[in-house]
């Protein structure tokens, strides 16, 4: 920088001696291609059980010495231009995460260091969809989601929101467990005497009449929707008729992510007559990303963990 400055200052009295009216321009341009910001994480993921990758905004340089994954060296690091990819010594054990910490400098020798979080690779990822969901719980019939498996695999990480990966009020990431086709897994989102298989993080149960569910490949933040619900009441006016911001904006990314095929609060599944005990249940296993898919089963015939009740609720 030292360097730069002697050159620029120079530059300017040149011209300003010589009276060029070009001077300034020459000044200008030295001092903006001068790069004094560092380089940007943009995104990060595990792409084996033992490989990372991390993806910055520009060309970087890197030292293997300067990655750990808790605590521990990494066995390897490459580059290739602002792509990074790093190999562990050691596998994340499925369902769970460990965390990096790192060092990268881009051409102009500007640094960033980082700690971010990666979740282990789960090469068999088990397919799924959400079969049952109520939101009006009680203490005797807490607010829960049940998944159904639609293709056998491992459930390590898969994760189900109370919401969007990056925008959500409540989650369940599941452990390392293979699980065959047509098995039933139910999580509660609320405290209550009805026990369940799984229990949310937070236990703060669902949004009553405006909310969404969503389910992800794993925690990761960009990680791939695979399924999701919308539901709302009908006399809510606010927010587009969502509600809320967070839901509106929820909304939207379902829709981008072609996992809802609506940005209209008219098209979420109608939450008018659900309770505690009347859940909200699809057709079977109907998958158009729309209200279509689900109905609203008899009083008391909510089937947490079994077939779906074909008993529908007649206001």
């Amino acid at each position: 920088m030292k360097h730069l400055t002697i050159t620029v200052l120079s530059l300017f009295f040149i011209f300003s001696s010589c009276g060029c009216r070009q001077g300034d321009d020459v000044v200008n341009a030295l001092l903006a291609s001068h790069d004094d910001k560092p380089p940007v994480l943009r995104s990060w993921e595990m792409v084996t059980q033992t490989s990372a990758r991390l993806s910055f905004n520009e060309p970087v340089v890197i030292k293997p010495t300067d990655f750990t994954i808790d605590g521990k060296a990494v066995s390897d690091g490459t580059v290739s231009n602002g792509t990074v990819t790093l190999t562990l010594t050691d596998a994340i054990p499925l369902g769970q995460s460990a965390r990096l910490e790192g060092r990268v400098e881009d051409l102009a020798r500007n640094s960033v260091h980082f700690s971010i979080i990666l979740w282990a690779k789960n090469p068999n990822p088990a397919t799924v969809l959400i079969n049952e969901f109520t939101t009006k719980g009680t203490e005797a019939n807490p607010d829960r989601v049940e998944l159904v498996v639609t293709g056998r695999g491992n459930l390590a990480g898969l994760t189900l929101y109370a919401g969007t990966p990056s925008l959500y009020s409540d989650r369940f990431i599941f452990a390392d467990r293979w699980v065959e086709r047509g098995t039933y897994l139910v999580v509660r989102f609320q405290e209550g005497t009805d026990g369940g298989e799984h229990t949310s993080e937070k236990l703060s149960g669902l949004s009553s009449n405006n909310g969404s569910l969503s389910v992800a490949v794993s925690p990761e933040w960009e990680s791939a929707i695979i399924d999701a619900v919308v539901w709302g009441n009908v006399v809510t006016t606010t927010y587009e008729g969502f509600g809320s911001q967070a839901l509106l904006t929820q909304v939207s990314q379902l829709y981008d992510g072609e996992q809802w095929n609506s940005q209209k609060s008219k098209d979420s599944v109608d939450s008018t007559d659900s309770t505690a005990t009347r859940s909200f249940c699809r057709d079977r296993l109907s998958d158009t990303n729309s209200s279509a898919d689900w109905y609203i089963c008899d009083t008391r015939q909510a089937s947490f963990g079994s077939l779906n009740s074909e008993k529908r609720y007649v206001p």
